[in-house]
């Protein structure tokens, strides 16, 4: 029997995450990625669950890495005024670890890697043409590849998905930016940290003892700010959370604009859309990324069913099937740290009644056993 094909189109970490993990199963895989790419730097950092974590080694093929910072406390702080910071939740699992923590050039590192060596993917450098939804091929050259699926890891390159699947979505832009960078610091930092602050919430996400990243949504007013205003601000902010600012060294500044962006549809005939290709969410202690590897994990579990039961998967109902269970989840996460960013926005009429909601919210065991679980596993599993 000859073997189906999959074509992936984006070679970012969900693509090749879902390359690698499909690979696992009796499939072809083609990894398509633009020709002539220009390098860009990237300093952001991902932060998955411990599920996640053992589906990226499951991926991977491997049982450990010392790439990624084992985290075993979470603390969120909210800023009442002016240098005073309440500390209103603390999250820790019996000396578990809460999430691993890794560099996005690190993770992309051990990926690419691991896919040079795999027979099973294809990878291919070259412009596509034309995607032929109705037929489920692809165009580029003088030449068309036909495949019983493909998947669409294109990441914000909304104009591909909306052409291929449409463009009905729902969408919240409320102009935000985020600024990312890394921090080396000597103040032995081994928890994670979300602050919620009057500026817009800043996570720390320690890489090791003595590195962090740190990511700080910000409200549009400061999309003017230099680098350097940037920098003197963090620096500020920094020195308030009692590490010495002196023995700080901050690296390349990045910034990139955030929105909330749910797409009602995900697929169309046999093209699915994965990860930021279907939905986009705001960065709180650095959760999105659980989702797509949630989704990919669903995916694969899906086509290992058909193919173990002898069953194409061309015009079958796995995308239907995992729409209709990924679907709810996702769009439930997304509003619900739209509205914990919308709550934590800075208001003069609300700000005394978060001050009395959240003292006493620690004390409530039920809530961060629930927290933890839905951070670990998701809404629905």
């Amino acid at each position: 029997m000859k073997k189906q094909r999959i074509c992936i189109i984006g070679d970012g970490l969900s693509g090749l995450i879902t390359a690698q993990i499909l690979s696992k199963l009796d499939v072809q895989i083609d990894l398509f990625s633009k020709k002539k790419q220009k390098k860009i730097p990237d300093n952001r950092t991902t932060a998955i669950s411990p599920s996640n974590y053992e589906f990226v080694l499951k991926s991977l093929g491997i049982k450990n890495s010392n790439l990624f910072y084992k985290c075993k406390k979470v603390n969120l702080y909210y800023e009442k005024n002016k240098n005073n910071y309440l500390n209103f939740l603390n999250f820790e699992n019996s000396g578990k670890n809460l999430m691993f923590i890794i560099q996005n050039k690190n993770l992309r590192n051990l990926l690419t890697s691991s896919i040079k060596k795999n027979k099973k993917i294809k990878n291919i450098t070259k412009n596509i043409q034309k995607i032929d939804v109705e037929k489920t091929s692809v165009i580029f050259g003088k030449k068309k590849y036909f495949y019983d699926m493909i998947l669409l890891c294109v990441g914000k390159n909304y104009a591909m998905v909306e052409n291929l699947i449409g463009k009905r979505f729902i969408k919240e832009d409320k102009r935000e930016i985020a600024f990312t960078c890394i921090v080396n610091h000597r103040s032995n930092i081994t928890e994670s940290k979300q602050y919620f602050l009057k500026e817009g919430p800043m996570a720390l996400l320690p890489i090791n003892n003595n590195k962090l990243s740190l990511i700080w949504s910000m409200n549009q007013k400061f999309k003017k700010y230099r680098n350097k205003q940037i920098k003197n601000l963090i620096l500020l902010k920094l020195k308030e959370f009692d590490l010495n600012n002196n023995k700080i060294n901050l690296k390349q500044i990045e910034s990139f604009p955030i929105y909330f962006k749910f797409n009602r549809k995900f697929f169309k005939n046999n093209i699915f859309a994965i990860g930021e290709s279907a939905y986009n969410v705001y960065p709180i202690a650095g959760q999105g990324f659980n989702l797509v590897l949630r989704d990919i994990n669903e995916l694969y579990k899906k086509i290992k069913k058909n193919i173990s039961l002898g069953l194409q998967i061309k015009d079958s109902l796995i995308f239907n099937d995992l729409y209709s269970r990924r679907k709810p989840e996702n769009l439930l996460y997304g509003m619900g740290i739209n509205l914990t960013q919308s709550f934590f926005r800075s208001n003069n009429f609300t700000d005394p009644l978060k001050n009395t909601f959240l003292k006493d919210i620690d004390k409530f065991q039920f809530l961060k056993k629930i927290g933890l679980k839905i951070a670990d596993k998701g809404i629905i599993n």
